[in-house]
């Protein structure tokens, strides 16, 4: 549920019917970043699926065709460029030290299975757009939808590759006369928001008590942001929610095949979170 599209039983719900509400009397802190430091900030994770559509043909004739794959790698320039250009580094980005600022990057890639020597009809390139909490999911979901409908209503003008590469034919023999291409989004714009990212507080009374006790066990505090995600963060933030993240595995293991966390951290992990109790408590 916390990632959207479940049965409705997490947190989600949990906010939703007012199960938690007790909790805006103070900072909320959400354990599930990693390397033992304070967590200020994340990025939202947007799916997209781009689907490219020519005329399979001999390659030996390749006036005849239009390569989905030219079509596609030549289309996908434009839009990441469009998208750099649109959503460059936020000036916010340095204050809560993120690593990367808002990226746009294939990630998987499809195309139509034929012999080597046809011109493939058909390929999907497949990625995601890490978007750091400066800016609105909206905004690029409709930049992202008016840019592709440019492209498709000006697809004489993209790039090709060689004299004989082209996405529009002529001819009343030719059943398909101009390449298409389609953007997916990888969820709708409601659901896509449960993974919207969070620019914490940072003069909450729980941000400062998260800084000190980390630094009382640690040595010193790290306050760091990425682009990684989290589910939810941003929705309890904006229901008035003092949200604080941290969290004690190791970033170099996420997702690795044999992900594991030090037992030495976990035993610091556990003083941290007393003392940020105990420093909680002795505000209020």
């Amino acid at each position: 549920s916390e990632e959207g599209g479940g049965p409705g039983v997490g947190v989600d719900m949990v906010v939703k019917h007012g199960k938690i509400k007790e909790l805006h009397n103070g900072p909320v802190f959400w354990v599930d970043s990693a390397d033992s430091q304070p967590c200020c900030g994340t990025a939202g994770s947007i799916r997209w699926h781009l689907k490219f559509t020519g005329r399979i043909f001999h390659s030996g004739l390749p006036h005849k065709g239009i390569n989905a794959l030219e079509l596609g790698m030549e289309a996908l320039k434009v839009l990441q460029d469009k998208f750099y250009k649109a959503f460059p580094a936020h000036e916010l980005e340095k204050k809560y030290k993120f690593m990367c600022p808002s990226t746009m990057k294939p990630t998987q890639m499809e195309c139509a299975k034929g012999s080597l020597n046809q011109i493939p009809r058909q390929c999907v390139i497949s990625g995601d757009v890490r978007l750091t909490p400066f800016y609105d999911i909206k905004e690029l979901y409709d930049k992202m939808e008016s840019w592709v409908k440019d492209l498709n209503d000006n697809i004489e003008k993209l790039p090709t590759r060689g004299p004989m590469s082209k996405y529009v034919l002529e001819g009343d023999d030719v059943d398909i006369k101009r390449g298409v291409i389609e953007l997916e989004w990888g969820a709708s714009l409601k659901d896509c928001r449960h993974m919207e990212g969070i620019a914490c507080d940072l003069s909450s009374v729980g941000f400062k008590a998260l800084c000190d006790a980390t630094a009382a066990v640690k040595g010193k505090a790290a306050p760091y942001s990425i682009t990684g995600s989290l589910p939810l963060v941003r929705e309890m933030q904006k229901e008035g929610f003092d949200l604080q993240i941290t969290g004690f595995g190791l970033s170099k293991t996420y997702h690795a095949d044999n992900e594991y966390v030090l037992l030495s951290d976990m035993r610091d992990a556990f003083k941290v979170l007393s003392l940020l109790i105990q420093k909680c408590e002795d505000s209020v």
